[in-house]
């Protein structure tokens, strides 16, 4: 006997590879307590059900008024050491386009169609692109000896002449980072005789650390928004160093910061 199943989903998120912004498969395993997520075979983390949401999941086409999102904390550890764990906050119930559809001129994806976006950092041993310019970085704790790493410490690195955002990375336990900057213009010269003219970008990198971090038990798993979104907090230690950045550059360098 054929039967017909409608259900409906509650939202969607992909991680995203905080270097390149390809979508990251197979997926990194995901925990969410009271939620159900299933990530599928392209890399998506479908949204199934929620505390209090089980009502709407079997509505296709729902009755009533549809119910704000509330934003919920999944956490991803990669087996594979491809990428560091983090957590991210998503949020579900995503809104639904109308139903029937309003014929238009096709629009992006929105709402329940439109994944959200988790970064999450390659770990310090990741493949290198070819043409990226690539920072390994040390951030530890200023003043000891033998050095102490910081771990989860946040790094930027930012164009100086218009502040745009050009990497951000992470540090792992023992406050080792790779940052990359994808993109940088290689260029050679007309009729292809003569040196190649390769663009230098100005830039300032920063290592922020939140001294909160000291204190967590073994096997804690960072929120890396949780500085990001705050850079402002008077709490976070930082140290910057200028750089002139080049594709196809590979340099180590290191921040110390008082903690």
């Amino acid at each position: 006997m054929i039967e017909n199943v409608d259900r409906r989903i509650l939202g969607a998120f992909v991680c995203v590879d905080a270097i390149t912004g390809n979508s990251v498969v197979p997926a990194i395993p995901v925990t969410a307590p009271q939620w159900t997520v299933t990530p599928n075979r392209s890399g998506i983390y479908v949204i199934f059900n929620g505390p209090n949401f089980n009502s709407l999941t079997d509505q296709f086409i729902p009755t009533g008024t549809w119910p704000a999102p509330v934003s919920f904390e999944v956490s991803l550890q990669d087996p594979s050491l491809r990428y560091l764990p983090r957590r991210a906050n998503v949020k579900a119930p995503l809104a639904i386009p109308a139903y029937p559809p309003v014929p238009t001129a096709p629009t992006p994806p929105t709402g329940v169609f439109a994944p959200q976006q988790v970064s999450v950092y390659p770990s310090p041993a990741a493949v290198i692109g070819p043409n990226w310019a690539t920072i390994h970085a040390s951030v530890t704790r200023q003043g000891k000896t033998p050095p102490q790493g910081l771990p989860w410490a946040v790094l930027r690195v930012v164009k100086n002449s218009d502040s745009t955002v050009l990497a951000t990375g992470q540090t792992d336990v023992n406050g080792e980072a790779l940052l990359a900057v994808v993109g940088l213009t290689v260029q050679a010269n007309t009729g292809g005789t003569g040196p190649v003219t390769v663009s230098t970008v100005a830039a300032t990198i920063t290592a922020y650390f939140d001294p909160s971090v000291l204190t967590q038990p073994a096997g804690w798993i960072p929120n890396p928004d949780d500085i990001l979104t705050n850079l402002t907090n008077p709490a976070l230690k930082s140290s910057s160093q200028a750089v002139e950045l080049t594709s196809g550059q590979e340099m180590a360098m290191s921040f110390a910061i008082t903690v």
